[in-house]
């Protein structure tokens, strides 16, 4: 699956690899589980609350929390929303061949795809229907100049520090197979399927695979700047051009409060994360002209980062 912008469902399965296929039921059970043992950094540390003077020269704010809150544009337009995990469109459920076959091909596109690359995947056991997945890892750059020339043209913005002495690290990035941008025909996909079976018929192994290319149009990309131990991580999500709003479910069972703020005329909204701790800030940034969106989200985990630091490093991100 690629992402759907009904069904971002982040919070609750954040990982700078997006799914390709629904995650529901049994899936989403397996996967959570899987979450669960990784630390996310922004849920391991307690939130440092302080009131600042002089904050609301430049932010104001609706001074109480709520649970799941909505961004609207200049014209009032909601651009983004967040609701409880429960009110999620229904999902195809998959059996579990289904859920065997999908781990068969993640786990063989993490061992054999290197980054920046894609790949489909036929894997022959678990696989009465013949399906295929598509696999993809992203481009890794430990430069921030040659992540901006890579992204020419993209109008996003990297930046090579952040609060001065946090350090650009690395990004990932994540580019459209070409097979999204420009999905086959049912022939062509049948046709495939075909040449994969018997590649991997002959070859005498349980899977096949045939490298694609990726396009140039970006899905996803996650910076991180450092300052010893301490991190701060920028999210930017494409949303491209259309009418439908991009939501995320989460959990409800997640302990957070959302704050709205707006910072030199943007809506954002400002989360801090009881269990654990962690502060978060994201908006939406519409291009002018074509409604092109972007989704920016800020974390850290450094304690010294405040919530009147996320607020400053949002505006840098404005100018």
């Amino acid at each position: 699956m690629t992402l759907d912008k009904d069904q971002h469902l982040r919070k609750l399965f954040y990982d700078p690899q997006f799914p390709d296929v629904d995650l529901t039921g049994k899936v989403m059970k397996k996967l959570y589980a899987e979450q669960k043992k990784k630390e996310r950094f922004f849920v391991k540390y307690k939130v440092s609350l302080l009131v600042v003077a002089g904050m609301l020269l430049t932010v104001s704010s609706g001074f109480a929390a709520v649970k799941y809150g909505i961004l609207k544009n200049e014209q009032g337009e909601v651009v983004y929303q967040v609701k409880p995990l429960k009110e999620a469109p229904p999902q195809p459920k998959y059996s579990e061949e289904d859920i065997k076959r999908i781990g068969m091909s993640r786990d063989l596109a993490d061992e054999l795809l290197p980054d920046g690359s894609a790949a489909i995947f036929y894997i022959v056991p678990h696989n009465p229907t013949r399906q295929t997945d598509t696999r993809f890892k992203p481009a890794v750059f430990t430069d921030a100049s040659a992540l901006r020339t890579k992204l020419a043209g993209k109008q996003v913005t990297i930046f090579d520090s952040l609060k001065e002495n946090y350090k650009f690290q690395s990004a990932s990035v994540f580019f459209k197979p070409v097979t999204d941008v420009n999905p086959p025909s049912p022939e062509e996909k049948a046709a495939t399927v075909e040449k994969l079976r018997k590649q991997a018929e002959e070859s005498n192994k349980d899977y096949a695979m045939m490298p694609m290319e990726l396009s140039d149009e970006l899905l996803h990309l996650r910076s991180t700047y450092k300052q010893g131990e301490n991190q701060i991580a920028v999210t930017i999500v494409d949303y491209g051009v259309g009418k439908d709003i991009p939501t995320s479910y989460w959990d409800e069972k997640l302990n957070f409060e959302q704050e709205k703020i707006v910072v030199k005329g943007i809506e954002m909204l400002y989360t801090e994360w009881n269990e654990g701790g962690g502060r978060d800030i994201r908006w939406v940034h519409e291009l002018p002209g074509g409604g092109h969106k972007y989704e920016y989200l800020i974390e850290s985990n450094a304690k010294e980062i405040s919530k009147e630091d996320l607020i400053n490093i949002a505006e840098s991100y404005l100018k």
